[in-house]
């Protein structure tokens, strides 16, 4: 009779957790669970390796781990923490203790509780792995170690102020009970155990499984009937003002496609509904898009563009110089030779809600030829400079000529040496350069001190472009101990404004990615951190 009672509860349970209602956030329509859940969706990925949070070694791999295991943070990009699987977290003593309590009622898949336990393991594994994303992070000479109070509270310990450590905890973890307890894997040998490419199921956390009859190039995750549940607040997630009980989509299906050719066929006939794309094809496919049979959207990818500046010349060493070839240029017509990018003068993920107030209260050196030719003869230079510019094969003719037409302006002579990436690459790091140009991947975390050393013999390679300011470091080391965003903010708009001024290297723009999904696919929200962070609520329209 008991075990009937137990029964009726749990279907009650799962009954009543089905017909939630589901507010969306921008419009305020409401469905239930019945109305939304179910379906199954193909979406593209360029390879996968490994399944094991902390041990990803491409993007598809990330899609898997996302889906699979819910992270201890989401979105961790420096200013904006959504946390998942931890309750709350608290800042300590100058920001050298990171105190974490874990949420009550999460669980692994097999009903165990997810403890403190089981990043103590992961952090062991994560540590003694050099593949691991998180390997340097916790070799940082910073990072002292973790502590654990109880079965849901622990404390990591620096020996100096390290807020960007908690950027590293946008991960999941790996089940102590399952690897060491269960399958006897010390944490130091996890990687090199064969078997555990992909978790077992009692080893995953989050809103869908992996089905263990996947196989590369066809990877199936469906959904848990076992997920806790998200941990919302206002930032995630993304559709709703809840996260469903359970995941809507009853599966979703991984297919590697290499070819961006036979990805495009594919989404167009309806095998796949989700298309990254390069930008040769984004044209095209954006003017389809206005068919509405699928949508589109675009947002920064996190990359920008640059042009390195050696200081060690010693004619880029001058300030005014490299003042003056930052205000020849017309961002206007800059934007317009380099294809899907969008303006910038801070190299920081535009991503971030820091970004946007860094951007809206420092102001950026003018565009002024006038001016800038009174710096270069001001500075000896009155018949003008040569310069040479080193760039890889294949860069946009357009930007060129517009660098070349922008320079000539004020007396700059750019002189071009096109080079295979292996030779630019180390031609860099062997400072042999005056200019180069690349499109490099910006910092999550709020780096305050860009392209920026403290001293000279910090200078190790070609990719420290020699410029040297203590005052930066100073400012960086006091915002470091601030307790929070807030009160960090007026010494990252300090130092932001001295670095801005110096002009160490010429940011040109931040790069857009577009994405297109199917107009009957709902939850991919392009912008917000990466698109695998909601799985749980993308849905299929009835």
């Amino acid at each position: 009779m008991r075990r009937l009672i137990l029964a009726i509860l749990i279907l009650v349970f799962v009954s009543s957790s089905f017909t939630a209602v589901l507010k969306v956030r921008e419009t305020g329509d409401e469905f239930t669970y019945a109305e939304v859940a179910g379906g199954t969706i193909y979406l593209p990925v360029d390879t996968t390796f490994s399944f094991l949070p902390g041990f990803e070694l491409s993007e598809g791999d990330f899609w898997v781990t996302f889906a699979i295991q819910d992270p201890l943070f989401r979105l961790a990009s420096g200013d904006e923490l959504s946390p998942s699987l931890v309750e709350k977290f608290e800042w300590r003593d100058s920001n050298t203790r990171l105190f974490i309590e874990l949420r009550r009622d999460i669980f692994w898949y097999d009903g165990t509780p997810i403890t403190t336990a089981d990043i103590e393991y992961s952090v062991r594994a994560w540590r003694n792995t050099d593949s691991s994303p998180l390997f340097q992070t916790l070799n940082d000479p910073r990072y002292e170690g973790l502590t654990i109070i109880d079965s849901k509270s622990a404390v990591f310990s620096f020996t100096s102020a390290y807020p960007e450590f908690i950027n590293s905890l946008r991960t999941g973890i790996l089940a102590k009970h399952v690897y060491q307890d269960k399958l006897g894997i010390a944490p130091e040998n996890l990687k090199t155990s064969h078997e555990m490419d992909k978790p077992p199921l009692e080893a995953s956390s989050g809103p869908f499984l992996l089905d263990q009859k996947s196989v590369k190039g066809n990877i199936v995750l469906k959904r848990n009937p076992n997920w806790h549940g998200g941990h919302a607040d206002n930032l995630f997630p993304l559709v709703f003002d809840n996260w469903p009980e359970k995941s809507l989509l009853d599966e979703i299906r991984l297919v590697e496609v290499a070819e961006p050719s036979d990805r495009i066929e594919m989404f167009e006939r309806g095998e796949l509904h989700l298309l990254f794309n390069g930008p040769e094809e984004n044209e095209t496919l954006i003017r389809l898009s206005s068919s509405e049979t699928f949508n589109s959207g675009s947002f920064p990818d996190g990359t920008y563009h640059v042009v390195l500046i050696n200081h060690r010349n010693e004619l880029l060493a001058e300030k005014a110089v490299r003042q003056a070839m930052k205000m020849s240029l017309n961002y206007e017509s800059l934007l317009e030779a380099i294809p899907n990018s969008m303006k910038t003068f801070i190299p920081i993920d535009p991503r971030t809600a820091l970004f946007k107030t860094l951007e809206a209260q420092i102001v950026d050196l003018p565009y002024d030829p006038e001016r800038a030719k009174s710096l270069l003869a001001n500075s000896g230079y009155p018949n003008g400079i040569t310069l040479k510019i080193k760039v890889y094969h294949g860069v946009e003719t357009r930007l060129l000529e517009e660098l070349r037409r922008s320079w000539d302006r004020i007396g700059v002579k750019l002189e071009v040496e096109k080079l295979d990436w292996g030779t630019l690459l180390r031609d860099i790091n062997g400072a042999d350069y005056e200019l180069a140009y690349l499109r490099v991947q910006a910092f999550e975390y709020p780096e305050i001190a860009p392209w920026t050393n403290e001293y000279e013999h910090d200078l190790s390679t070609g990719w420290e472009v020699g410029y040297l300011n203590q005052q930066i470091f100073r400012i960086l080391r006091r915002a470091a101990i601030e307790p929070d965003w807030a009160s960090r903010t007026p010494y990252y708009l300090g130092a932001y404004r001295i670095w801005t001024n110096d002009v160490p290297v010429l940011i040109l723009a931040h790069s857009l990615s577009y994405v297109f999904w199917n107009s009957e696919l709902e939850g991919p929200v392009p912008g917000r951190g990466e698109l695998y962070e909601n799985l749980a609520e993308w849905f299929l329209k009835r």
